[in-house]
Protein backbone atom coordinates (compact mmCIF):
# COMPACT_ATOMS: atom_id res chain seq x y z
CA UNK A 1 0.00 0.00 0.00
CA UNK A 2 2.82 2.37 0.91
CA UNK A 3 4.56 1.69 -2.40
CA UNK A 4 1.33 2.37 -4.32
CA UNK A 5 0.86 5.67 -2.49
CA UNK A 6 4.46 6.68 -3.29
CA UNK A 7 4.00 5.87 -6.98
CA UNK A 8 0.73 7.79 -7.08
CA UNK A 9 2.35 10.81 -5.45
CA UNK A 10 5.19 10.78 -7.96
CA UNK A 11 2.73 10.49 -10.84
CA UNK A 12 0.69 13.43 -9.59
CA UNK A 13 3.85 15.49 -9.10
CA UNK A 14 5.06 14.81 -12.65
CA UNK A 15 1.61 15.56 -14.04
CA UNK A 16 1.53 18.86 -12.17
CA UNK A 17 4.97 19.84 -13.43
CA UNK A 18 3.98 19.00 -17.00
CA UNK A 19 0.78 21.02 -16.68
CA UNK A 20 2.63 24.05 -15.30
CA UNK A 21 5.22 23.80 -18.09
CA UNK A 22 2.48 23.64 -20.69
CA UNK A 23 0.77 26.70 -19.21
CA UNK A 24 4.05 28.64 -19.08
CA UNK A 25 5.07 27.71 -22.64
CA UNK A 26 4.95 30.75 -24.97
CA UNK A 27 1.94 30.66 -27.24
CA UNK A 28 1.39 32.21 -30.63
CA UNK A 29 -0.98 35.15 -30.73
CA UNK A 30 -1.66 38.10 -32.99
CA UNK A 31 -1.16 41.35 -31.09
CA UNK A 32 -2.67 44.79 -31.45
CA UNK A 33 -1.07 46.93 -34.19
CA UNK A 34 1.98 48.95 -33.19
CA UNK A 35 1.41 52.72 -33.01
CA UNK A 36 2.48 54.69 -36.07
CA UNK A 37 5.21 56.41 -34.03
CA UNK A 38 6.88 53.08 -33.23
CA UNK A 39 6.74 52.05 -36.89
CA UNK A 40 8.20 55.40 -37.91
CA UNK A 41 11.08 54.90 -35.45
CA UNK A 42 11.95 51.74 -37.40
CA UNK A 43 11.88 53.69 -40.66
CA UNK A 44 8.52 52.21 -41.67
CA UNK A 45 6.18 54.68 -43.34
CA UNK A 46 2.75 53.82 -44.80
CA UNK A 47 3.17 50.02 -45.03
CA UNK A 48 0.76 48.07 -47.20
CA UNK A 49 0.27 45.67 -44.27
CA UNK A 50 1.72 45.35 -40.76
CA UNK A 51 1.18 42.18 -38.70
CA UNK A 52 2.23 42.27 -35.05
CA UNK A 53 2.45 38.92 -33.25
CA UNK A 54 4.12 36.95 -30.46
CA UNK A 55 5.47 33.40 -30.55
CA UNK A 56 8.04 31.34 -28.66
CA UNK A 57 10.86 33.30 -30.33
CA UNK A 58 9.53 36.57 -28.93
CA UNK A 59 7.76 39.50 -30.52
CA UNK A 60 7.49 39.67 -34.29
CA UNK A 61 6.48 42.28 -36.84
CA UNK A 62 5.79 41.41 -40.48
CA UNK A 63 5.84 44.46 -42.76
CA UNK A 64 4.68 44.41 -46.38
CA UNK A 65 5.62 47.52 -48.36
CA UNK A 66 5.67 48.79 -51.92
CA UNK A 67 8.15 51.15 -53.53
CA UNK A 68 7.52 52.90 -56.88
CA UNK A 69 10.40 54.34 -58.88
CA UNK A 70 11.74 55.05 -62.36
CA UNK A 71 14.60 53.13 -63.94
CA UNK A 72 16.37 52.94 -67.28
CA UNK A 73 16.96 49.89 -69.42
CA UNK A 74 20.74 49.39 -69.62
CA UNK A 75 20.59 48.07 -73.19
CA UNK A 76 18.01 50.34 -74.84
CA UNK A 77 18.09 53.38 -72.57
CA UNK A 78 14.32 53.18 -72.40
CA UNK A 79 12.57 54.61 -69.35
CA UNK A 80 10.94 51.99 -67.14
CA UNK A 81 8.37 52.08 -64.40
CA UNK A 82 9.68 50.06 -61.48
CA UNK A 83 7.87 48.55 -58.50
CA UNK A 84 9.59 46.72 -55.65
CA UNK A 85 7.49 44.65 -53.25
CA UNK A 86 9.24 44.03 -49.95
CA UNK A 87 8.32 41.69 -47.10
CA UNK A 88 10.39 42.20 -43.94
CA UNK A 89 10.26 40.32 -40.66
CA UNK A 90 11.40 42.25 -37.60
CA UNK A 91 11.83 40.51 -34.26
CA UNK A 92 12.86 41.04 -30.66
CA UNK A 93 13.12 38.46 -27.85
CA UNK A 94 11.76 40.85 -25.19
CA UNK A 95 9.67 44.01 -25.23
CA UNK A 96 12.63 45.97 -23.85
CA UNK A 97 14.83 44.91 -26.78
CA UNK A 98 15.09 46.69 -30.12
CA UNK A 99 13.40 45.24 -33.19
CA UNK A 100 15.95 43.83 -35.63
CA UNK A 101 15.50 42.53 -39.17
CA UNK A 102 15.38 38.72 -39.29
CA UNK A 103 14.81 38.37 -43.03
CA UNK A 104 13.73 40.35 -46.06
CA UNK A 105 12.18 39.33 -49.40
CA UNK A 106 12.27 41.71 -52.39
CA UNK A 107 10.58 41.20 -55.75
CA UNK A 108 11.14 43.78 -58.51
CA UNK A 109 8.98 44.38 -61.57
CA UNK A 110 10.10 46.66 -64.44
CA UNK A 111 7.65 47.79 -67.10
CA UNK A 112 8.01 50.02 -70.16
CA UNK A 113 4.97 51.86 -71.50
CA UNK A 114 2.47 49.12 -70.66
CA UNK A 115 -0.15 48.44 -68.01
CA UNK A 116 1.56 47.79 -64.68
CA UNK A 117 -0.32 46.03 -61.90
CA UNK A 118 1.71 44.86 -58.90
CA UNK A 119 0.68 44.26 -55.31
CA UNK A 120 0.24 42.03 -52.29
CA UNK A 121 -2.84 39.95 -51.58
CA UNK A 122 -3.27 41.17 -48.01
CA UNK A 123 -6.37 39.08 -47.31
CA UNK A 124 -4.31 35.86 -47.47
CA UNK A 125 -0.99 37.23 -46.18
CA UNK A 126 -0.23 37.21 -42.46
CA UNK A 127 0.86 35.18 -39.44
CA UNK A 128 -0.46 31.79 -38.27
CA UNK A 129 0.58 28.80 -36.18
CA UNK A 130 -1.08 25.96 -38.07
CA UNK A 131 1.06 23.15 -36.63
CA UNK A 132 0.75 24.48 -33.05
CA UNK A 133 4.51 24.39 -32.39
CA UNK A 134 4.61 27.93 -31.02
CA UNK A 135 6.58 29.29 -34.01
CA UNK A 136 4.69 31.62 -36.34
CA UNK A 137 4.35 30.87 -40.02
CA UNK A 138 4.48 34.00 -42.19
CA UNK A 139 2.55 33.84 -45.46
CA UNK A 140 3.17 36.40 -48.21
CA UNK A 141 1.15 36.33 -51.45
CA UNK A 142 1.68 38.76 -54.34
CA UNK A 143 1.05 39.30 -58.03
CA UNK A 144 2.79 41.20 -60.82
CA UNK A 145 1.67 42.13 -64.34
CA UNK A 146 3.21 44.15 -67.16
CA UNK A 147 1.29 43.91 -70.40
CA UNK A 148 -1.30 45.37 -72.69
CA UNK A 149 -4.18 42.92 -72.54
CA UNK A 150 -5.88 40.31 -70.44
CA UNK A 151 -2.89 38.08 -69.81
CA UNK A 152 -1.97 36.00 -66.75
CA UNK A 153 -0.35 37.67 -63.77
CA UNK A 154 2.82 36.27 -62.24
CA UNK A 155 1.86 34.87 -58.84
CA UNK A 156 4.02 34.13 -55.83
CA UNK A 157 2.89 32.55 -52.56
CA UNK A 158 5.62 32.06 -49.95
CA UNK A 159 5.57 30.77 -46.39
CA UNK A 160 8.42 31.08 -43.89
CA UNK A 161 8.67 29.40 -40.52
CA UNK A 162 11.91 30.13 -38.72
CA UNK A 163 14.71 29.20 -41.13
CA UNK A 164 12.40 27.15 -43.36
CA UNK A 165 11.01 28.61 -46.59
CA UNK A 166 8.35 27.16 -48.91
CA UNK A 167 6.97 28.70 -52.09
CA UNK A 168 4.62 28.30 -55.04
CA UNK A 169 5.23 30.43 -58.14
CA UNK A 170 3.39 30.50 -61.44
CA UNK A 171 0.70 32.34 -63.36
CA UNK A 172 -2.92 33.18 -62.74
CA UNK A 173 -5.67 31.28 -64.54
CA UNK A 174 -7.70 33.25 -67.07
CA UNK A 175 -11.18 31.98 -67.97
CA UNK A 176 -12.74 34.18 -70.68
CA UNK A 177 -16.52 33.74 -71.10
CA UNK A 178 -17.18 31.06 -73.70
CA UNK A 179 -13.47 30.35 -74.26
CA UNK A 180 -10.97 27.80 -73.03
CA UNK A 181 -9.02 28.78 -69.90
CA UNK A 182 -5.34 29.63 -70.23
CA UNK A 183 -2.48 30.28 -67.84
CA UNK A 184 -2.55 28.61 -64.43
CA UNK A 185 0.99 27.19 -64.54
CA UNK A 186 2.42 26.34 -61.14
CA UNK A 187 5.83 25.34 -59.78
CA UNK A 188 6.43 24.26 -56.18
CA UNK A 189 9.76 24.80 -54.46
CA UNK A 190 11.63 21.54 -53.68
CA UNK A 191 11.30 22.30 -49.98
CA UNK A 192 7.49 22.33 -50.22
CA UNK A 193 7.40 18.66 -51.21
CA UNK A 194 8.96 17.74 -47.85
CA UNK A 195 6.95 20.27 -45.79
CA UNK A 196 4.51 19.14 -43.09
CA UNK A 197 1.10 18.24 -44.52
CA UNK A 198 -0.67 21.08 -42.71
CA UNK A 199 1.64 23.65 -44.32
CA UNK A 200 1.28 22.13 -47.80
CA UNK A 201 -2.50 22.22 -47.37
CA UNK A 202 -2.35 25.86 -46.29
CA UNK A 203 -0.26 26.93 -49.28
CA UNK A 204 -2.53 24.99 -51.63
CA UNK A 205 -5.55 26.81 -50.20
CA UNK A 206 -3.89 30.21 -50.55
CA UNK A 207 -2.81 29.43 -54.11
CA UNK A 208 -6.32 28.36 -55.09
CA UNK A 209 -7.77 31.56 -53.60
CA UNK A 210 -5.55 33.83 -55.71
CA UNK A 211 -5.29 31.64 -58.81
CA UNK A 212 -8.25 33.19 -60.64
CA UNK A 213 -7.49 36.80 -59.70
CA UNK A 214 -7.73 39.50 -60.87
CA UNK A 215 -9.23 39.33 -64.35
CA UNK A 216 -11.89 36.76 -63.49
CA UNK A 217 -13.20 39.14 -60.83
CA UNK A 218 -13.90 41.76 -63.48
CA UNK A 219 -17.37 41.57 -64.99
CA UNK A 220 -17.32 41.05 -68.78
CA UNK A 221 -17.87 44.16 -70.84
CA UNK A 222 -21.41 44.42 -72.20
CA UNK A 223 -21.78 43.76 -75.89
CA UNK A 224 -22.22 46.79 -78.11
CA UNK A 225 -25.86 47.30 -78.90
CA UNK A 226 -26.93 47.98 -82.47
CA UNK A 227 -28.63 51.33 -82.45
CA UNK A 228 -30.70 52.48 -85.40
Amino acid sequence: MRLQSLCLSRFLLLASVSLVAACDAPKFEVLAPLPAAQLSALGIESPVQAVHFHDREGEGLLILSRGDDQAQDEETGEDLDQVVLTATLYGRPKETDTFKVRWKIENETDCAGLDLDVGFYTDVSGATDLNNDGVAELTVASHAFCGGGIDPHDLRVELREGEQSYAIVGQSLITPPGEAPYGGEREDSPSLQAAPAVLRKHLDEVWNKVLARPWNEIAPMPEDSDEP
